[in-house]
This record gives C-alpha cells, sequence and structure tokens, in this order.
C-alpha cells in the first residue's frame, strides 16, 4: 500500500520500484519474476508498516516462487506470529528448518514465541541456537535475549546482553534505555549512575546516555544534577523531546512550575501532536493555578487520544479544585476506566468523595488504592481517619498497626504517622513518633507540619524539633 509519503520518509527508491511493480503483478493478476532479496524486502515494507494482508500475500508468493527457500516460511510464520496463531507459526518454522537448519530468523522467531508464551526457558534455549548462527546480526539475538530476561525479572542478565549489543553497536539507544530501566527496577541506581558516568566518559556526545544519566539521578531526588545532564543532552541535541519532558518534571519536583512550563512548551515545539505533552502543559499550568488553560490543555490532549488517562484525571482535579465534585467523580472514574491499577487515582477518587461525605465510597476508593499499593501510607492515613470519625477505632488502630510494620523505619511514614497521632489527640504517641523521624531525617520535617499544621504553634512540637537541630 504505497503512498507519496514513501519517497519522503528514507525508503531506497528501488524497493519503491520493486513495491509498485508487484502491486501492479496484483493488479493485473500476472506473474512476474522477483529476485528473493527483493521480495524480503517487499514483506518487511508491509510488514514494519503494518499491512498484514500484503505482506501474507508476497510470502505466498516468494514460497511459490522459491518453494525450498526457508526465508519465506519464516515470513509466514511471522505473518501468524501477528495473529496470535503461534502452532500455525511453528508449523511454519518447522518447515524452514528442515530446508535451513542454519537460519537464525527462524531460532529467533522460536524464541520470541516461547516468550510471548511465557515460557522464557524454551525462550532463552532456542535463541542461544539463534546466537550460533546470526555472525553479523549477533545484536539482534542479543537484543531479544536481554527483552527475554528482562519479562523473566532477570535484570542482572539483561544487562549482561545490553552491554553485548553495545559492545557492537554503541550508540545503540534501545540498549541504553532498556539498561536505564534495568538499573531502575534493581533499585540499584548508584551502579546504574556509574555504567552510565563510565558510557559518557566513552561516549560524551551521546545525548541518550546523558538522558538516562539525568533520569537516575532524578530517582535519587538529585534534582539539579539532573537538570545539569538534561542540559548536555539538549546541548547535543536539542530535538530530544523526551529530555525537555523531563526536564520539565525535574522542575515540578522542584515546584519551579513556570520553567517546567518553558520546557515543556519547548517539548511540544519538537511533537506538536504528542497528546502525553499537551497533557503535561495541562499539569504545569493546574500547579500554577492556571485551572482554565489547564482544562483546555487536557482537552486538547484529549482531542488526539480520548483514552488518555492522565488526562481525564487531571479535568477531575480541576474540578475539585473548583468543588465541582460530581464532575471530578465522572472523570476520575474515566481515567480509572482505562487505567484501573493507579493507586493515585483510586486516592484521588476517595478523597473527592471524602469530602462529598460520602462514607461509604472514600472507603471504598481507599482500600481500591491500598489494593494496589499497600505501601501508599495516604491512602492508609485517611482510610484509617475515616474509621476513626465514623467510630471505627479498631479497625483505624489495625490499619496504622500494619503500616507500622511496613514502614517503621522509614522517615516519611513516621512523620505523617506522627502527625496521624497528633490530630487525633495522642500527644505522648505524636511526640514519639515525631522524635524517631527526625532523628531518620530531619530536613524533610516540613512532612510533619503539613499534615497537621496546627502543630506549629504547639510549644511542646516546637521544643523537640528545635532540640532534634541543634
Amino acid at each position: 500500500m504505497l503512498n507519496d509519503d514513501d519517497f519522503q520518509n528514507g525508503y531506497d527508491p528501488e524497493l519503491i520500484l520493486a513495491v509498485e511493480r508487484f502491486e501492479e503483478m496484483q493488479k493485473n493478476k500476472g506473474h512476474y519474476f522477483f529476485e528473493s532479496d527483493e521480495l524480503e524486502e517487499i514483506f518487511d515494507y508491509y510488514y514494519h508498516q503494518g499491512h498484514i494482508e500484503q505482506a501474507s500475500q508476497v510470502a505466498e508468493f516468494g514460497i511459490l516462487q522459491n518453494p525450498y527457500s526457508a526465508n519465506f516460511f519464516v515470513k509466514r510464520a511471522q505473518v501468524c506470529m501477528s495473529h496470535g496463531k503461534f502452532d500455525d507459526a511453528m508449523e511454519q518454522l518447522n518447515q524452514a528448518e528442515i530446508f535451513e537448519p542454519t537460519n537464525y530468523e527462524l531460532y529467533l522467531l522460536r524464541g520470541s514465541i516461547y516468550d510471548l508464551q511465557g515460557n522464557p526457558k524454551e525462550a532463552v534455549k532456542h535463541l542461544k541456537i539463534a546466537e550460533g548462527f546470526a555472525e553479523d546480526q549477533v545484536d539482534v539475538v542479543y537484543s531479544a535475549l536481554a527483552g527475554v530476561f528482562i519479562n523473566w525479572k532477570k535484570y542482572n542478565s539483561a544487562i549482561f546482553y545490553l552491554q553485548r549489543v553495545l559492545n557492537l553497536l554503541p550508540d545503540h539507544p534501545d540498549a541504553l534505555y532498556d539498561i536505564c530501566f534495568c538499573y531502575h527496577q534493581l533499585e540499584d541506581l548508584d551502579s546504574g549512575i556509574g555504567f552510565f558516568q563510565d558510557y559518557i566518559d566513552k561516549n560524551p556526545f551521546s545525548d541518550v546516555g546523558w538522558y538516562n544519566l539525568a533520569t537516575l539521578f532524578n530517582k535519587q531526588m538529585l534534582f539539579e544534577r539532573a537538570l545539569e545532564a538534561f542540559d548536555y543532552a539538549l546541548l547535543i541535541n536539542e530535538k530530544n523531546s523526551l529530555a525537555w519532558f523531563n526536564k520539565a518534571n525535574t522542575f515540578i519536583n522542584m515546584e519551579e512550575y513556570t520553567k517546567a512550563l518553558d520546557c515543556m512548551y519547548k517539548a511540544h515545539d519538537v511533537e506538536p501532536d504528542n497528546p502525553v505533552l499537551r497533557c503535561g502543559i495541562g499539569v504545569c499550568h493546574e500547579k500554577m493555578g492556571r485551572i482554565p488553560e489547564a482544562r483546555t490543555w487536557y482537552a486538547r490532549a484529549l482531542e488526539m487520544d480520548p483514552i488518555l488517562s492522565d488526562a481525564w484525571y487531571g479535568l477531575g482535579i480541576c474540578d475539585e479544585i473548583d468543588g465541582d465534585y460530581d464532575n471530578s467523580i465522572i472523570h476520575l472514574r474515566k481515567a480509572l476506566e482505562y487505567m484501573p491499577e493507579s493507586e493515585e487515582y483510586w486516592y484521588s477518587l476517595g478523597e473527592v468523595y471524602a469530602k462529598m461525605g460520602d462514607f461509604h465510597n472514600a472507603v471504598d476508593a481507599y482500600k481500591q488504592a491500598l489494593d494496589v499499593d499497600e505501601t501508599y501510607f495516604e491512602a492508609r492515613f485517611d482510610l484509617a481517619s475515616l474509621h476513626w470519625k465514623a467510630g471505627e477505632k479498631g479497625k483505624a488502630e489495625q490499619l496504622i498497626a500494619a503500616g507500622i510494620q511496613l514502614h517503621r523505619e522509614e522517615p516519611d511514614f513516621l512523620y505523617h504517622l506522627a502527625a496521624y497521632h497528633y490530630k487525633h489527640n495522642f500527644m505522648a504517641e505524636a511526640l514519639v513518633r515525631l522524635q524517631q523521624a527526625l532523628t531518620l531525617d530531619f530536613e524533610n520535617h516540613v512532612q510533619f507540619f503539613e499534615q497537621a499544621p496546627e502543630a506549629i504553634d504547639d510549644l511542646r512540637v516546637m521544643e523537640l524539633v528545635h532540640k532534634s537541630k541543634t
């Protein structure tokens, strides 16, 4: 299915002419001769554009013209895979193996099928066979092996193969992004930062390298260092919209919303039709208190992507800010329709119901948030408070006790716990928990006063804070 843009999108003119010739043959119901390599390129052209039916026709013609060629049975297997017909795909690969048992692509595809079927051991087995036959395409096999190990959550093994990819192709962007992802999943940010610092020493003009270093600094909340790394990425490639977008998110984390908005607009200049960036602009306006502008950008995002959950969520938050709780619930539930596993969405829904005085729906929403993430202690405290106010003190105490078991050494939780006890007039317990939190992390004691602002006038509290500082 040719279109006028194909000539402007980097396709080889000879390939385009070959595609035209193939389509002419189909139209005229003729039988032209094509070189095997030529047919494979035509297949790949259709397949990568998502024109599976046309790709299937090329594979069938290839088998008709070359009945003993393994390559076209592999192509036919790809078509079967795209339709989820894994057994049929395996049959085609078995046929390919009869004709060419050293064809690495058939083992690569087998490995991919086993991976999709949730059988990583068989996937690795066949990809290892592919590795032995791949020769100058071995980087493709290493990438596939890394993908299997990522799906298997064996991130160290994935890093091993991703590093092999980079040894062959040092500027491979997907390998760099995946390595960053793996270190994040391992919760080994220091090693990840070390890796990218070493990588940048050898490849100082890699904007992707600088970008991933910046994201890891962000995860460690080293925002200034993250901004510096983003700046280097953008100095190398000012069209890196991801870098602009995440630099904006860094400023949002720093509550510097004017700077964040400027970066979001620059990302949008690069990708004006990206709904996520439109949503990001909406977030910045929302944080700045510009609710009408936020609504406009959320709506613009939804014009392009009607199922973008963050945009529906943003509209729900705008409604909440305006006191329009009925519409807020409609929009938040719309967001949850498209992303039901978001603890943040459930928590916000609970907050709105609580403001409306709808106890039962608020409790249900907070419980849903905790079902998604039991470590979400804001939902835990708000749920406990609801039970306490309803006279269900046993349920409240049970929630708090479970939270203590999960977070007993986490200062953020302890600050929230101290505030919870303070607001419920358990002064002795509040002061004990506050002391524990101050000892672990004095710098973030503002969290306590955000939760219990009335405590700033309490001499007992202020004396404890002052002593902890000294």
